[in-house]
């Protein structure tokens, strides 16, 4: 018999793998998959959403719907993630509280929060720990510093994540290779290795950094249970990871594939683009963002075979 990780320990899973959130690119289904192959499901506020709702009362119902529906697909633990509230991103306020009365009504045992300053959200953290949630910190831009000050905060454990991750990217361009060896040897929680990784070696990678676990995004965007579009899943097969291109959107630099979109010149994109292309399968006037790890991506596989070729990492 294995010896169990502090992070299985913790969140009461078989394996440490878990599965980002990725914004729209996430829902019961996946969650559940994931779950019951015993790594850890994760559920974002848009999950399993086809619609923008513009409505925070509404899209908490909707959040609180699928939370409902992961349950009944899984008995195993799950997350859900929460946003807490950015300074100056007023709609990150609005849609704050909502969800966290969501959370906390549901009786979500384990979140993950991310944000670009942790020390802007300790109310939150304060009412899930309160509420006997284990709470794993993910910031935006991390550095040493922040991991050090989540870790006052009074997390359980902490994501770190180089600039090989996809979605929105760090404003520190520090590699996985180098944050994840600097934290781990900052910190004395746990510390779960995010960017870039999305087979055995880079898990294995992640591990001998001192990592005790996986976070992984893009590699479960390419499962028969994710909600991405055939079209988009088609272009990340498609893609190497040189022809790669990073992109300025009023939310910070994205990484993505290049599209129609981003050829013409629109690399000034909205975000919301993400949904269009990678939900909605318009590659024309979406974009599609993905990790380094895309270029070594060339199966669409289910995510239980995914969890279980990753198990060999923590066996």
């Amino acid at each position: 018999m294995k010896n169990e990780s502090r992070i299985e320990k913790l969140l009461g899973i078989r394996y440490p793998i878990i599965q980002a959130s990725m914004v729209w690119l996430n829902s019961a289904e996946l969650a559940a998959a994931v779950s019951n192959a015993g790594g850890l499901g994760v559920l974002g506020p848009n999950a399993g959403r086809k619609d923008v709702t513009g409505d925070p009362l509404k899209t908490a119902e909707l959040f609180r719907e699928e939370i409902r529906k992961t349950r009944a697909l899984t008995d195993k633990p799950f997350a859900v993630n929460f946003l807490l509230p950015i300074e100056g991103v007023e709609i990150s306020y609005r849609y704050a509280r909502p969800l966290m009365d969501v959370i906390l009504e549901e009786g979500v045992k384990i979140v993950i929060t991310s944000g670009k300053d942790i020390t802007q959200g300790l109310e939150h953290i304060d009412r899930l720990k309160q509420a006997g949630a284990i709470v794993i910190h993910r910031e935006i831009s991390p550095t040493v510093e922040n991991a050090i000050t989540a870790e006052k905060a009074g997390v359980h454990a902490i994501i770190a994540t180089g600039q090989e991750a996809g979605g929105h990217m760090s404003d520190n361009r520090i590699s996985t290779l180098v944050l994840v060896s600097q934290v781990t040897d900052a910190v004395k929680i746990p510390v779960i290795a995010a960017g870039g990784i999305y087979n055995v070696k880079t898990a294995n990678a992640a591990i001998a950094m001192g990592a005790e676990g996986v976070y992984m995004g893009t590699r479960f965007l390419m499962t028969c249970e994710s909600p991405t579009s055939e079209a988009a899943k088609q272009a990340i097969l498609a893609v190497r990871s040189e022809d790669l291109v990073v992109i300025n959107t009023r939310a910070g630099d994205v990484r993505v594939v290049a599209t129609k979109r981003i050829k013409n010149g629109q690399g000034d994109s909205e975000v919301g683009s993400i949904k269009t292309a990678m939900l909605d399968g318009d590659l024309d006037n979406g974009i599609i963002s993905v990790s380094e790890s895309a270029g070594g991506i060339s199966t669409i596989a289910s995510a239980k075979d995914i969890v279980e070729e990753m198990a060999a990492v923590f066996a």
